[in-house]
C-alpha cells in the first residue's frame, strides 16, 4: 500500500530522500502525462524535483508517493490548460522510469539504468554512448532522426509479422566489459529521437579508464616544457603570499613574496624513514644557490592521502578485507590529514568520496563500495586518481595508496586492458607531485604465466619514480602487519618551505637539490619546479 503525501508534507518526504543512498536505492518513477520531462544525472546524492519555472524542490503541483519498492513523482493536472513540465535532478547511480504521452522527454547525464515510456512524445539523449547501451522501440519510423556520426549508433527494424513492424534505437558499446548504463524504452509514434554524446567532465566521479590518456598528456607537457618544448601551464611554487614589510615608524608596504614549497623523503642507508629532522638538518640549493629554509613542517604535519581498491572482478572473494582495509587506513590518519578513497570496479574509476578529513563520511562510504566486478584496467586508473585531485595539491604532502596484485589486463592478456603502456604511465609517474605507494598483493601469483611477477616490477618502477615505497603482502586477508609499515613510512614525508633569492617568476624551470647533513641519509624529492 502506497503512502499518498499531502501538500503540507511531500517537502519533507522529499527532504527524508535527500540522501539516497547510490546503492540499493529505491528506482524513481517519474510521471507527466501530458507534460515534458527533464532529467539531469548530478554527482551529489540529492534526488530533487520540481515544475518547470519554479526553483528547485518548490513542490507546487507535485504529488509524491513511496513504496517498498519505488518511489513515485508525479505532476498533478494543472488548473489552467497550459502544460508545465517537470524538472528532476536523479543522483548518479539511481535508476529511473519516465511515463508520458505526448510530452517530450529530455535525460541528459550518465545514466544507470532509465526506462522511457511515451507515445508521441519527442526523446532527446545526452548520454556518454562509450559506456551506455540504447535499446529503444518505437512502433513508428520517426519521421526526424538526429543521430550522431558515431560507430555503433543507428536504427534497424524487423518484421513482427504482415501488419507490424518495430524499429529500434541501438547503441553498443564497443567492449561489453565496458558498459556502464542501459537507457530502454517503449515509444509508440515519437515525434522526433535525438541523440548526442555526453562527455564526461573532469571532476566527474565517475569514468571510463579510457580518458587516461588526456590526464597523462597533461603531466608529460611539463617534461616537454622542461625540454624546452611546448608552454604547459604548471604552477609548482604556492600562490604569492602578502608580507607586511615595515618601511619607517608610520607607513607600512605591502610586498608580494613568493614561496615555494615540496615534499621530501628522508631514510637512512637501510631504507628506514628518518624521522625528527629539523630545518636546519636540510641543505637547499635552487639554480645552484643555496636557499634559507624558512619552514620545515614536522613528520606530524597533514598529509592528502588517496586509497585505491582494486575491485576488479578477480577480488570478490576480497571485498571484506578491501573493506577493512580502507577502514585501518583511514583511522591511521590524523585528525588533519585529508582522505580520498578510490575504487576500480566493473573497469571504470570510481571516485568514492574526495579529499576530506570528515572520517564519519570515509568510514560510511567504506560500507557501500562498489561490488568488484569488471576487468583491471589498473595503470589508467592510477593515472585518473592522480588527475582527479592530488595534481591540485602541488608542493602538499601527496601520497597515493594502491592496494592491488598489479595485474593490469595488458599482462593478463585478457579484456579491457590499459590504453596506457606501463612505460608511459612510469614517465608521466616521473612527473607526478605525489608518492606512489603499492601495496602489491602477492596473491596474484595463483594466476601463474609470471604475470605476479611482471606486476611487481612494473609497480615498483611506480614506486620509486615518485619517490615512494612498493610494500607486499601475501594476500589483502593479511594486510594488518604492512599498514604500519606504510603509516611510518609516509611519516617520514617533511614538507619544506623557502622564499627563493630569485623572486623574478618568469615561467622557467629552475633545478632544486636538497639534502640532509646526516651521514648516508637519502632523500627523494622532486628534481625542481617551474617559476610560474
Amino acid at each position: 500500500m502506497q503512502n499518498e503525501c499531502s501538500p503540507s508534507n511531500m517537502r519533507l518526504l522529499l527532504s527524508a530522500l535527500a540522501f539516497l543512498p547510490v546503492a540499493g536505492a529505491q528506482p524513481v518513477e517519474i510521471l507527466n502525462v501530458h507534460g515534458d520531462v527533464n532529467v539531469e544525472i548530478t554527482a551529489g546524492d540529492r534526488l530533487q524535483a520540481w515544475r518547470a519555472g519554479d526553483q528547485p524542490d518548490t513542490m507546487e503541483g507535485i504529488a509524491v508517493s513511496r513504496s517498498p519498492t519505488r518511489l513515485l513523482i508525479e505532476a498533478l493536472a494543472p488548473e489552467e490548460d497550459e502544460l508545465a513540465g517537470l524538472e528532476v535532478r536523479v543522483p548518479l547511480g539511481v535508476g529511473f522510469s519516465v511515463r508520458t504521452e505526448d510530452g517530450p522527454i529530455r535525460v541528459v547525464g550518465m545514466v544507470r539504468r532509465a526506462r522511457l515510456v511515451s507515445a508521441r512524445g519527442a526523446v532527446t539523449l545526452s548520454v556518454p554512448l562509450g559506456v551506455t547501451a540504447l535499446n529503444l522501440g518505437t512502433s513508428e519510423r520517426p519521421p526526424r532522426l538526429d543521430l550522431p556520426p558515431r560507430r555503433g549508433v543507428g536504427l534497424s527494424s524487423y518484421t513482427v509479422n504482415r501488419r507490424t513492424r518495430i524499429w529500434q534505437l541501438f547503441n553498443q558499446p564497443r567492449t561489453r566489459d565496458m558498459r556502464y548504463g542501459l537507457v530502454e524504452g517503449q515509444l509508440r509514434s515519437p515525434s522526433a529521437i535525438t541523440v548526442r554524446d555526453w562527455p564526461i567532465p573532469r571532476n566527474w566521479p565517475l569514468k571510463p579508464h579510457t580518458q587516461s590518456a588526456t590526464a597523462v598528456e597533461r603531466l608529460l607537457e611539463v617534461a616537454k616544457r622542461r625540454r624546452g618544448g611546448g608552454p604547459a601551464p604548471r604552477q609548482a611554487a604556492r600562490a604569492p603570499e602578502s608580507e607586511v614589510v615595515p618601511r619607517d615608524s608610520d607607513v607600512l608596504f605591502t610586498s608580494e613574496v613568493r614561496m615555494v614549497s615540496m615534499s621530501v623523503a628522508v631514510s637512512d642507508s637501510a631504507r628506514r624513514p628518518l624521522t625528527g629532522l629539523g630545518k636546519d638538518d636540510f641543505i637547499v640549493e635552487e639554480s645552484g644557490e643555496r636557499q634559507d629554509v624558512r619552514v620545515v613542517a614536522p613528520e606530524e604535519s597533514p598529509f592528502n592521502m588517496a586509497i585505491l581498491l582494486d575491485l576488479s572482478g578477480s577480488t570478490s572473494v576480497d571485498l571484506e578485507h578491501m573493506r577493512q582495509a580502507a577502514i585501518r587506513l583511514i583511522r591511521m590518519a590524523g585528525p588533519n590529514d585529508r582522505v580520498a578513497l578510490y575504487a576500480m570496479s566493473g573497469s571504470l574509476f570510481h571516485r568514492l568520496t574526495p579529499l576530506t578529513s570528515d572520517r564519519e563520511v570515509l568510514l560510511e562510504r567504506c560500507q557501500r563500495l562498489p561490488y568488484p566486478a569488471g576487468g583491471s584496467p589498473l595503470w589508467d586508473v592510477i593515472a585518473l586518481v592522480y588527475d582527479d585531485q592530488l595534481a591540485e595539491h602541488a608542493g602538499e604532502r601527496n601520497a597515493l595508496v594502491v592496494i592491488s596484485d598489479g595485474i593490469d589486463n595488458r599482462i593478463s592478456g585478457q579484456s579491457v586492458p590499459s590504453t596506457l603502456r606501463a612505460a608511459r604511465l612510469t614517465e608521466a609517474a616521473g612527473e607526478m607531485d605525489a608518492r606512489i605507494y603499492p601495496v602489491f598483493l602477492l596473491s596474484g601469483e595463483r594466476f601463474g604465466r609470471n604475470w605476479s611477477e611482471k606486476a611487481r616490477t612494473r609497480m615498483a618502477a611506480l614506486a620509486r619514480e615518485t619517490g615512494g615505497r612498493l610494500f607486499t603482502a601475501s594476500s589483502v586477508a593479511d594486510i594488518e602487519p604492512v599498514l604500519p609499515q606504510l603509516a611510518r613510512e609516509m611519516r617520514s614525508v617533511y614538507e619544506i618551505a623557502y622564499y627563493p633569492a630569485n623572486q623574478d617568476f618568469d615561467g622557467s624551470w629552475r633545478r632544486v637539490r636538497i639534502r640532509v647533513s646526516l651521514p648516508g641519509a637519502q632523500v627523494r624529492a622532486r628534481p625542481g619546479y617551474f617559476a610560474d
